[in-house]
């Protein structure tokens, strides 16, 4: 195996000298599986299906030196993986820097100080990997002790609108204008991540304050995320607070909380999207949990989603309730081509939601499989009515929007490597517009051909 410290560098060591990049596990490098049927990802080899050479990418960080990145940066830097950088505390990328990182780079978050990377308001992320030579964000922690909650997360804010205002301060960090996020450009861009995976993150800051695996602040359309995989964080896998920013081909792999949060009038496209509950972390690990405003604060949340596989925890027992899609506070948009299965309910609305003829979002050409309770959503009547006599089963049953509760072709359990590919494709609808519309498919997958999420940047290690 070439040795990664045999790369040439593009930056001097003298530019180094303050930077520190962070490491994942001592197992992380890849499997050789020329074969393409790749490992389970148990110890840190790789994805499901992976098809990685080990001669390209080794993130184990083994005899490579320790930097660590600067707390403050405020001009064009860039990691290098010849490097294990460390966030020893919180890191900003002010306002006019890039921060810039290599394929095959690894970044290691400190428990205490808590380590985060926050890119602030007009600074930029620029981490590109690829399928087999990613960027690893995870903990310090060996293999066998890592946990979620050991670091952080990575926080992105733009100057994106939302119904809040123009300088809100993003949950789990001080007030402060670092931390700081909302404007009126919409196309406002924060970078780039592309190949990245982010593990063991979450920190708990005070009770019910954690920060996400990657949480998204106002973040701008002209931003590119894609291709991102969040493992066993303590909070949510994903959240944006308002924001244009668009994303494709997510993974959110045992969220501590919600796979999926939208808030504060977020309008972007999401598409092609896996998640997956492994242990029940909160009382209520949804799948969604989308919110608008009840006041009619606008902008009002408006998603377009599509290309959507979501597995609960089956019939593993949590203290509450978990639902693959929570709609609430007038909540509007449209979702379709979603595959919901494992969960103790389907979809459940909430407060003001139109009728079952008009609603507020659409729901269409998607399976809700194996929910416990009614399958789809709940018969509420009485005190449990929280959607107005909103009538959910007539909403999601209406032949025009080719919904079913058909078995879906396949499993994807709480443990070990899952396997969410349908044998054979199942008939969807058009995704909505912004959306790749060739995708007219339920569920994240076309049929078991189709291999987006495997490579070297998917790993389904729990520990």
């Amino acid at each position: 195996m070439m040795s990664i410290r045999n790369l040439t560098t593009l930056v001097s060591i003298a530019a180094l000298a303050s930077l520190s990049l962070a490491c994942g596990s001592d197992d992380d490098s890849p499997a050789d599986d020329s074969s393409g049927s790749g490992g389970s990802g148990s110890d840190g080899t790789g994805g499901n299906a992976g098809s990685s050479s080990p001669d390209e990418c080794d993130l184990s960080g083994d005899g490579l030196p320790t930097e660590a990145i600067p707390l403050q940066i405020d001009s064009d830097m860039t990691l290098t993986s010849d490097t294990v950088w460390t966030l020893d505390d919180i890191t900003y990328v002010n306002d006019g820097a890039v921060l810039t990182i290599e394929p095959c780079t690894r970044i290691e978050g400190e428990r205490d100080p808590v380590g985060a990377l926050v890119v602030s308001r007009g600074g930029q992320i620029m981490a590109e990997g690829t399928a087999n030579s990613p960027i690893l964000f995870t903990s310090k922690a060996a293999v066998g002790d890592r946990a979620a909650g050991d670091w952080g997360g990575v926080i992105l804010l733009g100057r994106a609108p939302n119904f809040e205002g123009d300088n809100v301060t993003i949950e789990g960090l001080a007030d402060a204008p670092e931390n700081q996020y909302g404007g009126s450009d919409a196309s406002d861009s924060s970078g780039t991540m592309s190949y990245v995976r982010i593990e063991y993150s979450g920190f708990e800051l005070s009770p019910d304050n954690e920060i996400n695996g990657l949480t998204f602040g106002s973040v701008g359309s002209g931003t590119t995320i894609d291709h991102i995989m969040v493992s066993n964080t303590l909070d949510d896998g994903y959240e944006w607070f308002g924001g244009t920013v668009n994303a494709d081909h997510l993974i959110s792999n045992n969220a501590g909380d919600d796979m999926f949060d939208m808030d504060q009038g977020f309008s972007g496209h999401l598409q092609f999207l896996f998640g997956r509950q492994v242990s029940p972390l909160s009382s209520n690990p949804n799948g969604f949990e989308c919110d608008s405003s009840n006041d009619g604060a606008t902008p009002t949340t408006t998603p377009t989603v599509s290309n959507v596989t979501l597995c609960g925890l089956g019939s593993v027992a949590t203290s509450g309730e978990a639902i693959g899609a929570v709609f609430r506070e007038r909540l509007e948009g449209t979702y379709s081509n979603l595959i919901l299965t494992g969960f103790e309910r389907g979809i459940d609305a909430r407060d003001d939601f139109g009728t079952a003829a008009s609603p507020n979002v659409e729901v269409a050409g998607s399976i809700f499989f194996d929910n416990f309770v009614d399958n789809i959503a709940p018969d509420e009547t009485g005190d449990d009515d929280n959607d107005n006599g909103f009538d959910e089963i007539a909403w999601i049953t209406d032949g025009s929007r080719n919904n079913s509760e058909d078995d879906p072709g396949f499993s994807c359990g709480p443990s070990g490597t899952p396997e969410p590919y349908p044998s054979s494709r199942i008939d969807g609808v058009t995704p909505g517009s912004g959306l790749d519309s060739s995708a007219d498919y339920a569920g994240a997958f076309e049929d078991d051909n189709d291999d987006w999420m495997t490579g070297y940047w998917v790993d389904w290690s729990e520990s």
